[in-house]
């Protein structure tokens, strides 16, 4: 079924929305009184539940509540997640204004943009920086997040914006960072969790979850473990095989962590993750309804290993920490068929990387007007593979039939450093805040080719190596003005990064044989700098949490990714500007146990100064065109509701969202996918020792397709109705 088309408020809600930021400016200006009665600090917007209590993030690398940090900050704690079922980075990003996934060829291969800043879905780096804790997640010369199950989590944090002051590492339209719960050093715990559901049209899914927390030596010492299994039903048909709902996907999860306190000052922290993620077929599929695959086979797996360490210790004046931490990471997908328009095709894009990275930073303590952090990063990686393709039937020229490349051989080797500092001096009885920082990057990058291009039975080999270096200075200047504890309207002029990509030389030939240009290989570093104010307040004794910010981002020579040759490459071929701007609200209602949620992002992403012979090509980059792979429009409406029941401390828990998505186009073939919108809810009746529910996602059974990549479909997976149960003891 299609999805039914919103109230006709959504399509005028950007002029409307755009004045809200001077009216409410003036009336923070004119009457700061309401703020100054709140009592209670700011809870996550589009997040927050009656219980969360105080909202601690670190997107400054330093602790401090959410109403306190003078940027587009989301902070979304454990237990708000766990009520509104949200069990991974995928679901998570639906809750955040200006996130949205990107396309995916299969399970532990996605990709996710914040404001419309959009990497490419299988080439180059990523737009956005990836956190494992204090480690960053990262492949070269690649796009994808981390496939992680989001069990007995702390919280996640999503800084809007570039982050490359304090992050780098992709960070050039924002940061998402994923922070795990420290173990407990006294006392023995443990929670279990499972799930099952019935998938509409497909088959059913489920999963388990379990935690144990175990000291080892009293008040010093502690373990704390997590497995998470999760099987998600198939709901896509194989055309040739004839098989129905025949692409189920599986995850394993498993994290341990230990934490070490053998003194008041030293922390020590250790910690393994091991993914496995695997789906038969893949999420692309042929056609959309209904779902089936026209293909002969098919698989995608993500499969990684992460040790980290994290040593900490309190000098007094400061505190100076260590992250060091290792990834083995593999990313598979190998699938072959029939695609409309270019006829029968094998793909096979193996990638294994293997990544080490270090950060030692001195971060102030105390409550002194000067608060600094100083830092040193490095990173030591490579990543091996790339995209094969058989394409026998695809029509090259007249007469000229059949295409093959071959490129899985290829290795890129990363290595880099960063020095990297900011200072807060607070004045006026801390009522004013100036952050000046920056961060200085250098990188050295390898591209070892070892490809082959083959036309008509012709094979043309390649095997080059091409060496690339380059260096930039980021700096953030920030000033905020706090009227009153829960009132803060600031100010950010920051500038982010994404290092330059190294496409394969028989790839970009190709690409230029066909656009009739000379593209390079090599692609220097994005840069792109960041305009923005916005407002934090809260009012009626913080009843009523207001957020807004506007933003106008102007990024130079972008990285794009195109396919005109049949395979991808990524390329600098014009320039994006955009403005937007992000309300939230949070109010807690009269109605005790009641809050509502609202959180947007309107935007005019634009591509300009592409030349004339690749517009002529791709008019989907013609001048002043929505950048393509965004949507101008998204936007949560989400409501929790918890109230007493009975004896016994039962609690009722009722909580409902909406996501709401615009439509975007396609890149690779200019499509357009429709506007989608997606609800989501669940009830649940339990203490502090057990919770059983209910709940249903994708109440409408919205079909999308979410994107329509290269004559595919990618669909919002079928409506799902499903039981849970947690056990804490």
């Amino acid at each position: 079924m299609t999805p039914s088309r919103p109230m006709a408020f959504v399509r005028r809600a950007e002029p409307a929305l755009a004045g809200c930021g001077t009216a409410l400016a003036l009336l923070f200006a004119i009457n700061p009184a309401h703020a100054q009665q709140a009592a209670q600090p700011a809870q996550a917007n589009a997040a927050a539940n009656p219980d969360d209590g105080e909202i601690i993030v670190t997107a400054q690398r330093r602790e401090q509540t959410l109403m306190k940090v003078p940027q587009a900050v989301q902070g979304l704690s454990g237990e708000s997640l766990v009520r509104m079922g949200v069990t991974d980075i995928q679901s998570a990003i639906s809750l955040v204004p200006s996130a949205t996934t990107g396309s995916t060829i299969g399970a532990g291969s996605t990709t996710y943009q914040i404001r419309a800043i959009a990497a490419s879905e299988t080439d180059g780096d990523p737009a956005v920086g990836y956190y494992l804790d204090n480690f960053a997640f990262t492949m070269p010369g690649r796009p994808y997040a981390p496939a992680a199950d989001f069990y007995d989590l702390e919280r996640v944090e999503v800084l809007r914006g570039p982050s490359g002051t304090l992050y780098g590492l992709g960070s050039i339209g924002g940061t998402i960072k994923v922070l795990t719960k420290d173990p407990e050093l006294d006392g023995v715990s443990g929670s279990v969790r499972a799930t099952g559901n019935l998938t509409a049209g497909g088959k059913p899914g489920w999963s388990g979850d379990q935690m144990l927390n175990l000291p080892i030596v009293d008040g010093q010492v502690a373990l704390r473990g997590v497995i998470s299994y999760k099987r998600v039903g198939g709901y896509a048909d194989i055309i040739p095989t004839g098989v129905k709902n025949d692409n189920p996907s599986t995850s394993f999860t498993g994290r341990l962590k230990l934490l070490a306190k053998p003194t008041d000052n030293l922390t020590i922290r250790l910690s393994a993750w091991r993914n496995n993620t695997k789906q038969r077929w893949s999420n692309r599929i042929t056609f959309s309804e209904p779902a089936s695959i026209d293909q002969r086979f098919g698989e995608a797996l993500s499969d990684y290993w992460l040790f980290a360490g994290d040593i900490e210790y309190d000098m007094g004046f400061a505190t100076i920490q260590s992250s060091t931490g290792h990834i083995k990471n593999t990313v598979i997908s190998n699938n072959g068929g029939f695609i409309p328009g270019i006829g029968n095709f094998t793909s096979l894009w193996p990638l294994v990387t293997n990544n080490f990275n270090e950060d030692l930073r001195l971060t102030s303590n105390g409550n002194g007007p000067l608060q600094y952090i100083v830092g040193f990063f490095y990173q030591n990686g490579n990543t091996a593979g790339g995209q094969t393709v058989q394409l026998p039937d695809f029509p090259v020229a007249p007469g000229v039939i059949g295409f093959n490349t071959v490129n899985d051989r290829n290795r890129l080797y990363s290595k880099g450093w960063a020095v990297y500092g900011e200072a807060t001096y607070s004045a006026f009885d801390r009522k004013l805040d100036v952050t000046v920082g920056g961060r200085y990057y250098k990188e050295q990058r390898r591209f070892e080719e070892d490809s082959q291009l083959e036309i008509a039975g012709a094979v043309i080999p390649n095997r080059t190596t091409t060496r690339a270096s380059h260096d930039t200075f980021n700096p953030r200047v920030n000033i905020a003005y706090h009227a009153a504890p829960n009132a803060m309207i600031y100010a950010e002029v920051a500038k982010g990064f994404r290092s330059g990509a190294i496409t394969s030389a028989s790839i970009i030939g190709a690409s230029n044989a066909v656009l009739g240009t000379n593209l390079s290989n090599v692609s220097p570093p994005d840069t792109l700098w960041n305009y923005e104010g916005g407002l934090k307040w809260g009012l009626f004794n913080n009843t009523l949490q207001l957020e807004i910010a506007g933003y106008y981002v102007d990024w130079a020579k972008a990285q794009i990714e195109l396919s005109p040759a049949l395979q991808t490459i990524v390329a600098q071929v014009g320039d994006v500007r955009g403005h937007g701007i992000e309300p939230s609200i949070t109010w807690r209602t009269p109605v005790r146990g009641l809050t509502l949620n609202f959180a947007g992002n309107f935007n005019s992403t634009t591509i300009h100064n592409v030349p004339a012979a690749i517009v002529a090509h791709i008019p989907q980059l013609k001048e002043g065109n929505q950048l393509p792979g965004t949507a101008k429009t998204t936007f949560t409406l989400a409501g929790s509701y918890q109230t007493p029941i009975g004896g016994n401390g039962l609690q009722l828990r009722l909580n409902a969202r909406y996501s709401y998505r615009s439509r975007q186009q396609s890149i690779f073939n200019g499509v357009y996918a429709p506007y989608n919108g997606v609800g989501y809810a669940r009830a649940s009746i339990g203490n502090d020792r057990w919770e059983a529910g209910i709940f249903s996602d994708n109440l409408g059974n919205t079909v999308g397709p979410l994107d329509r990549p290269g004559g595919q479909n990618q669909i919002v997976y079928p409506r799902t109705v499903g039981i849970s149960f947690e056990a804490h003891y």
